[in-house]
């Protein structure tokens, strides 16, 4: 049976509760009462057919955005925009850097386009550099980045995506820029691109309602880009009626919600400090991270996702990552409560595999696990 292949599986047959779910990285403040509101009242709205070119969800987010309406296309969710993008495209070499999520080479070989991967350093903190816009060459039609990247979380500077605008313009590939977890970094609008938009036509943006409104279940994304004509072949590249009567309701009240963002941007940088602070001390490494999510590595504790699991603590294990093995994982930003008690469960779980061994086997063992 397919296994699912990323965070937030709370349906799997072995929970018998519901999990506490650090493996899908959502605003822990929850969905804004404005747009569980829009939700309730979009039900009648039901017994008719979605618009199907979303025009009033468009025009809000044009607003919102300062673009124009039909520089916005609207899907079933960013991962829907982008495999629409990749077929309409249909690029035959992509560029890009490892380790980030893994959907975007999933959409990529869909479309028949060769993978070339392009690893970044953990020495480095898995930081973008100049170095990455050299393997941009001819026979590279289009590039994807995560700005921040899932799953390190770190951002790439304005200066370095601007590197990066000029080398694929010069070499004729197709920019695509993963921005959903965008809002959640503390300057935000340092690394804002729609200001790009019109000088780099071949540059195409990711954005989402996903994360920032608390709505995975409703799946709302769409995408920014000068390139009209591309956005408008998007609407033949899946089926038609993608965004509900519900998820564009709840799209239009979401762009009307100026506060969220900055609330939540303070909150997660405080609550990101105190994880990180206590799974560091706790003996794991963390990479420091910009958004509303951390990517550690455990070199202590064998099966560490599977313990948690038990517990009830839901991990996103990070070894089908590529550039990363089974001793990753990443960890969501969520309430002070909840990242309270997943240092207490960790820490458990390390303090029993001491019990077990003494503490020179304890080092030994984590010495072996360390050398896999």
């Amino acid at each position: 049976m397919t296994e699912n292949r990323h965070g937030g599986d709370i349906y799997a047959a072995d929970l018998t509760a519901q999990p506490l779910d650090f493996s899908a990285s959502i605003n822990p403040l929850g969905m804004p009462e404005s747009v569980r509101k829009a939700a309730q009242a979009a039900l009648s709205g039901c017994v008719y057919y979605p618009d199907p070119l979303c025009r009033k969800l468009r025009a809000a987010i044009a607003q919102r955005e300062n673009v124009t309406e039909d520089q916005v296309f609207c899907g079933n969710g960013a991962a829907d925009v982008l495999y629409r993008i990749m077929l309409a495209c249909k690029p035959k070499k992509i560029l890009l850097p490892a380790p980030t999520f893994g959907e975007y080479a999933q959409a990529a070989q869909l479309a028949g386009s060769e993978v070339v991967s392009f690893p970044l350093q953990e020495q480095n903190n898995f930081d973008l550099t100049e170095a990455f816009w050299d393997a941009v060459t001819p026979g590279i039609d289009a590039v994807i980045l995560c700005n921040p990247n899932n799953p390190t979380g770190r951002m790439i500077p304005k200066w370095l995506v601007r590197k990066g605008m000029e080398r694929c313009a010069e070499m004729g590939a197709r920019l695509i820029i993963d921005t959903c977890f965008h809002d959640f970094s503390d300057k935000p609008e340092e690394i804002r691109l729609t200001d790009c938009m019109a000088d780099n036509a071949n540059m195409i943006l990711l954005r989402s309602f996903t994360k920032m409104y608390a709505i995975p279940g409703i799946r709302l994304g769409y995408c920014l880009s000068a390139d009209t004509k591309l956005l408008e072949s998007l609407y033949d590249m899946g089926a038609p009626w993608s965004v509900s009567v519900i998820a564009q309701a709840c799209g239009i009240a979401a762009t009307q919600d100026m506060a969220l963002p900055a609330q939540t941007r303070n909150y997660i940088a405080a609550q990101r400090a105190y994880l990180q602070d206590g799974l560091r001390e706790l003996g794991f490494t963390v990479i420091p991270g910009q958004a509303n999510y951390l990517l550690c590595k455990n070199e202590m504790i064998p099966d560490l996702v599977q313990k948690m699991r038990k517990r009830g603590i839901l991990l996103r294990s990070c070894g089908n990552f590529t550039g990363l093995d089974e001793r990753w994982f990443r960890v969501a930003v969520r309430t002070e409560a909840e990242n309270f008690v997943l240092l207490h469960a960790l820490r458990e779980c390390r303090d029993d595999l001491i019990m077990e061994c003494s503490d020179d086997s304890f080092v030994k063992g984590c010495n072996s696990y360390r050398k896999k």
